[in-house]
């Protein structure tokens, strides 16, 4: 159980965005953190997204990438049922995944 917290601590301490990052069509994400059930074999990404535009986004999709601690890519993840977002909402934002990593970064965002 020690070891289970302690990863669960090394992923969000390593996996945390310190401010938010800013992505394309007035949107922002921040808060990412990343939680890992052993019990169930499954880490989960959280995050809360931001339509800072003035217009309305249907639908997103954001691609996370996952890292080891080396800094090798292990995997992709995506959120894909982000939407509609109105202009100035605030939504959170949650990924599932099966594989063990160590830091996530989002790396692309799809928005309509």
């Amino acid at each position: 159980m020690k070891t289970a917290l302690a990863f669960a601590a090394l992923l969000a301490g390593l996996s945390g965005a310190a401010s938010a990052q800013s992505l394309s069509y007035g949107v922002t994400l921040g808060n990412i953190q990343a939680i890992r059930d052993t019990n169930e074999n499954i880490s989960t990404i959280t995050g809360s997204l931001a339509n800072q535009s003035t217009r309305a986004v249907s639908n997103v999709m954001l691609t996370f990438v996952l890292y080891d601690d080396q800094g090798r890519e292990v995997g992709r993840v995506r959120d894909d049922d982000i939407g509609p977002l109105a202009p100035g909402q605030i939504k959170m934002i949650r990924a599932i995944t099966p594989l063990q990593f160590t830091k996530v970064t989002a790396l692309d965002i799809r928005a309509r």
